[in-house]
């Protein structure tokens, strides 16, 4: 099976669907390959937060959007040792767009998809894992793999796109570096039903066991134990029954789900990696979403830095299409446009998990000051405004209006 298209983008994730989506929306053919054969996986980034929520409504897809299933969040609250300290409202931080949206990737996925296959030029290749670059003359020109396990493709392009997450098949095939990288957590991820009158409202939680619980859309909630690398392997070595009773202790309403553990598969591991590739481009060649700046599950922020790069790359990518292999000089913009505000990022996250990490520190002056301090910062005005950073953004280079899928009619009253 062969292919020639102008754009094809491996890993039909938020960021590379996307990038199909506005692309597509102005005529170029693009094809996408994404190695799983369906959407349904499980524990990833599902919360798209006001910054998303923003960008989505420039590009007229916001009401689409929330015309899929979804919760909604409003408020956020700190907890520590049981007990609450602090609380944030998002009408606070961004009061165009106070919430956050909770919708299961499947479902968003599936929406972006949906909204691209009606124009001529998209296509999607389920099943299609890449496992060579073709190169020519030190150029990428395509690419080769499988679909299904047993059908050889291959596909040239003017650009191949690397929007394959944090473990990327492109990122490794193409050489790319980074410039820095940190591991100092995982997250374990479960989930229950939300018992009778839970409210609407996410957690952190710090203390003897540190961790977040979040309403995850249609009845559940979604909790994550923050444990520093490694020690979720001490915790297994230990045995179901003394997880079960840490789980129990991280806050009672998980005592049913405790007392049925028999063993450990309703725990899901996330490594809480944070990476910045040196370089995001090679001549025919680019990275965007995790495969270029992975971001910690830290605010669940990823997927929203993810979508805000690839609005930024369709915009650079468009008006050089159909001349041949686009030159790392110009899709080495998307990288500078982009890399400041996710270096930002990074440095707020690497910050909030010195925070989470230092309620387990052995340091008994640190296990005394932070209890001291946190409630302080808590009510102090520099909160919001780093808040407001971290869930709103930076602001995006101006959007072409030919890339919003907002009718004329309907643009000119908006202005």
């Amino acid at each position: 099976m062969t292919a020639r298209v102008s754009t094809c983008i491996v890993g039909g994730g938020p960021a590379g669907l996307m990038l199909g989506l506005l692309l597509a929306k102005r005529g170029a053919d693009v094809l996408v390959l994404e190695g799983h054969e369906d959407f349904e996986r499980e524990f990833r980034g599902e919360v798209l937060q006001p910054s998303t929520a923003h960008l989505l409504d420039e590009l007229g897809l916001l009401e689409y959007v929330l015309a899929q299933p979804h919760s909604i969040l409003e408020t956020g609250k700190v907890r520590l040792d049981g007990a609450e300290i602090g609380e944030f409202s998002f009408r606070r931080i961004a009061p165009r767009y106070p919430y956050a949206i909770w919708m299961p990737q499947p479902i968003f996925l599936d929406a972006l998809l949906r909204k691209a296959q009606p124009f001529s030029s998209f296509r999607c290749w389920m099943g299609a894992k890449v496992t060579a670059l073709l190169e020519e003359d030190g150029c990428v020109v395509g690419v080769q793999g499988l679909r299904h396990g047993k059908e050889p493709f291959e596909v040239r392009a003017d650009v191949v796109v690397g929007a394959d997450g944090r473990y990327s098949a492109v990122a490794r095939l193409g050489g790319f570096k980074p410039a820095y990288e940190h591991h100092d957590f995982d997250v374990i991820w479960f989930t229950i039903e939300q018992p009778p009158g839970w409210s609407s409202t996410f957690y952190v939680s710090l203390g003897e066991f540190r961790g977040l619980m979040l309403p995850k859309y249609p009845r559940h909630i979604q909790a994550g134990l923050v444990l520093p690398t490694g020690e979720w392997r001490r915790w297994r070595q230990e045995g179901v029954a003394v997880v079960a009773e840490r789980v129990r202790r991280f806050d009672p309403i998980f005592t049913g789900f405790a007392g049925t553990l028999k063993d450990f598969t309703p725990f899901f591991p996330l490594e809480g990696l944070i990476r910045l590739v040196d370089d995001w481009a090679r001549d025919g060649l680019l990275l965007i979403g995790d495969a270029a700046h992975t971001m910690s599950p830290a605010g669940a922020i990823g997927v929203n830095v993810a979508i805000a790069t690839a609005a930024v790359a369709a915009q650079t990518i468009y008006p050089h299409l159909g001349r041949g292999t686009i030159a790392h000089e110009h899709l080495g913009r998307v990288q500078r446009l982009r890399e400041d505000d996710v270096r930002t990022l990074h440095r707020l996250q690497l910050g909030a998990q010195r925070l989470l990490l230092s309620q387990g520190s052995r340091n008994p002056v640190v296990r005394w000051l932070v209890p001291k301090v946190l409630p302080l910062f808590l009510q102090s005005p520099i909160l919001p405004r780093v808040q407001r950073r971290l869930f709103f953004g930076a602001p995006l280079p101006t959007l072409d209006p030919a890339f919003s899928f907002r009718e004329p009619a309907a643009s000119a009253a908006r202005g």
